[in-house]
């Protein structure tokens, strides 16, 4: 039953590490708030509108504040398994 497990173990294996990436890549607090910058930058220049900055912008703050909320619960189940 080993032998015959062992693909299924491999795929869950790589199941895991998408997973993980992806959650890197949505909660990556550095990408979000380079995107806020060049959004500030964009809008100077003029090549967007205060309207399209806006909706942006409530966007990538929405993206933050929920980075921000999922470290916190992330960093309190660390602190809670460390026990």
């Amino acid at each position: 039953m080993g032998v015959l497990s062992a693909p299924a173990r491999g795929l869950l294996r790589v199941f895991e590490e998408v997973a993980k990436r992806a959650e890197q890549e949505l909660y990556n607090e550095d990408e979000v708030k380079a995107e806020l910058t060049d959004l500030y930058m964009k809008l100077e220049a003029g090549s967007i509108t205060e309207q399209e900055f806006g909706r942006r912008e409530a966007e990538l703050v929405s993206r933050l504040e929920a980075i921000e909320e999922h470290n916190k619960h992330r960093q309190q189940r660390s602190r809670h398994d460390a026990r």
